[in-house]
């Protein structure tokens, strides 16, 4: 999650994300004080402080929507599905990020491997970030 400069924020929209080979930031360290909404609301409140990402225990995995939901985000999210299943345990979404990706991707088949591996296909819209 990277720390919003502007709002000292970290984690609470798709732009402060940090990457698999990454460490959780402290949160003391964001540039302004992060106030009690933004705590509550922030994902990586139940890991630690520079706890790495990669191989922490996941139960919900998202793609889509306004963030990577392009018809081209989702054709390389095909490929990665194409390789395994969805871990038990997991609930694994997948938001195309509008009724037109959601039509194209359906014309290439995309939906049906997504299926395939465990994926739920959701309809395009608004998902994960809102809740």
């Amino acid at each position: 999650m990277q720390r919003d400069r502007a709002h000292g924020d970290v984690g609470i929209n798709p732009g402060m994300s940090v990457g698999v080979s990454q460490r959780i930031p402290a949160v003391e360290s964001a540039a302004e004080p992060i106030g009690p909404r933004s705590a509550r609301r922030s994902p990586h409140m139940s890991f630690q402080a520079g706890q790495p990402i990669k191989g922490a225990k996941i139960d919900v995995a998202f793609v889509g929507s306004c963030t990577n939901g392009r018809l081209s985000d989702l054709r390389i999210a095909a490929e990665v599905a194409k390789k395994g299943k969805v871990a038990k345990g997991v609930r694994a979404l997948i938001v195309p990020g509008s009724q037109q990706v959601e039509k194209a991707a359906e014309a290439e088949g995309l939906h049906e491997i997504f299926k395939a591996a465990g994926f739920e296909w959701r309809k395009a819209g608004c998902s994960m970030c809102l809740a």
